[in-house]
């Protein structure tokens, strides 16, 4: 991919001397004075909408956000513009194409990464990106159709392998056991039946995993939870759910099973870090205090790696009649806010834990003990917290997902299904428009709306470019407006994006919705 700064031009093709494919003319008997032809065939996208295209006056905001996310040298990036990132691996549909794979997107968190549905051939995509396969920590597969689903097991066994390197290079060695202990682990959520089939694909195919611990964890209680109906004859024999049932013969070792269930609000919380108040961030402090008595971070920090804890939740969404399907959300604690310490020094507090507290939004006594310090006080600046929104597959958003989708920096939304196809469409494929993606954005008031998941079929430039015409339509110009491609990247900088002020900042370089 090749990555202009002074206009931002991402074209998705890779330079010739880094993959080639060559087209060879069929072989005839010719002297070594007339060599064969050769021509050039990129690996890229002609499906790309440069950035050109899909800026209009009110949509340029996103333009230096958006960048390659190729694993090459000719990008460079703040340093801070590691830690919260979408990369998309596949942006395809159900069936893929010469220059787009099926679904899979990545969120880069500086020091672990998020994946959200696993489409057959992903782990050769982490090959051209930034993505190291032992940074992966968890999986989130939407529903079970094979497009969001056949790359699990064979990204299950990339992930081991790059651990077993890990552990078998003394270079290495000392930091995997920083960040993971001993071995590490990897967690999987999904609907029900997602345990039986990654067992079932390892015991068929004669694959070990043993240098990985996988939890596999179902999200249980849910609508469609007993997935297609009992008169669809080979899913369900002599009334056994193969989606919930045990098979004790093909479970192995380090894979485990667990279930989570819904609260009474119809969300399953699959994260909740504590709340930091003065108590909780005294016994943290403490704590690392007396393992460490060196330096250590703040519980909330955006550099804390493989143990940052953020908000993540999942709720159902409507595909199809017995697919159950989920969308989720990522939200990060408040980040520790910048803090002015001649102010504090000034006011009475000295260079401590203290200033973790204030960072944090917790008010102080003086080292003196006679006064009181309040964040507002001595921050230079805070920041509110990032949110990112996963939609998959879906012909109906139940009201649940769109409360937790509301004011979500970015919505990943798919892009399946035109306007012009109609109601009648949307219902019976299961699938959504560019249109509805638009329109939804609008109501939840995200501010950045991605277009994801397009059709294999006529899936060409035009076409995009008629989506994105669609979705600015639905959508009014109240969100900026990008059409996704494999290996792009949306950086979303530190305290979220704010188009509002129209200004750059410091760390800135760079109700229900029905089917409509």
């Amino acid at each position: 991919m090749r990555s202009y700064h002074p206009l931002r031009i991402i074209t998705n093709q890779i330079h010739f001397n880094q993959l080639r494919h060559h087209e060879i003319a069929p072989s005839r008997r010719v002297s070594s004075a007339a060599a064969p032809i050769m021509r050039r065939r990129w690996y890229g996208s002609k499906t790309t909408v440069e950035l050109e295209e899909q800026v209009i006056p009110g949509m340029q905001l996103i333009r230096p956000y958006l960048r390659s996310g190729l694993n090459t040298n000719d990008t460079k990036s703040p340093p801070n513009a590691e830690e919260f990132v979408i990369s998309f691996l596949g942006t395809g549909g159900g069936a893929p194409t010469r220059h787009r794979l099926g679904t899979c997107t990545a969120l880069r968190l500086g020091g672990q990464t998020f994946l959200f549905d696993v489409t057959e051939g992903t782990l050769r995509q982490l090959e051209f990106s930034r993505i190291m396969p032992s940074s992966i920590t968890k999986v989130f597969i939407t529903h079970l159709h094979g497009d969001h689903l056949f790359g699990l097991v064979p990204m299950i066994l990339g992930i081991m392998v790059s651990h077993k390197v890990s552990m078998g290079d003394p270079r290495k060695k000392r930091r995997h056991a920083s960040d993971h202990g001993g071995k590490a682990t990897l967690e999987i959520y999904g609907p029900p039946g997602l345990f039986n089939y990654i067992n079932m694909v390892l015991t068929l195919s004669c694959s070990k995993v043993n240098y990985l611990n996988v939890n596999v964890v179902e999200l249980v209680g849910g609508r469609m939870e007993r997935g297609p109906p009992r008169e669809r004859v080979g899913w369900q024999r002599g009334g056994r759910n193969v989606f919930l049932s045990h098979y004790p013969e093909i479970e192995t070792p380090c894979i485990t099973r667990k279930y989570l269930e819904k609260n009474a609000d119809n969300v399953w919380i699959i994260d909740e870090p504590e709340q930091i108040t003065e108590k909780s961030l005294e016994i943290y402090m403490s704590t690392a205090q007396a393992n460490n008595a060196g330096f250590h971070r703040l519980p909330n920090d955006v550099n804390l790696g493989v143990v940052r804890r953020l908000h993540i939740k999942a709720a159902e969404i409507d595909h199809l009649g017995g697919v159950q399907t989920f969308g989720y959300t990522v939200e990060e604690q408040p980040p520790p806010g910048n803090l002015d310490m001649e102010k504090a020094k000034a006011l009475g507090v000295n260079p401590g834990k203290k200033y973790g507290m204030l960072k944090c939004g917790v008010s102080v006594t003086t080292d003196d003990g006679t006064g009181v310090v309040r964040p507002e006080d001595v921050l230079i600046r805070s920041f509110r917290p990032r949110k990112v929104a996963f939609l998959s597959d879906h012909r109906l958003i139940f009201r649940e997902m769109a409360q937790l989708c509301k004011n979500a920096d970015l919505l990943v939304h798919e892009a399946t299904l035109s306007k012009e196809d109609g109601v009648d469409k949307i219902k019976m494929r299961g699938h959504n428009t560019a249109y509805n993606a638009g329109v939804f954005g609008k109501l939840m008031g995200c501010k950045v709306v991605v277009l994801n998941h397009f059709g294999s079929v006529s899936c060409g430039k035009e076409y995009v470019s008629r989506m994105i015409a669609e979705a600015r339509e639905g959508n009014q110009n109240a969100s900026q407006i990008v059409a996704s491609h494999d290996f792009l990247e949306v950086w979303i900088p530190r305290g979220g994006f704010d188009f509002d002020n129209n200004k750059p900042t410091a760390d800135n370089q760079m109700e229900e919705a029905t089917i409509r």
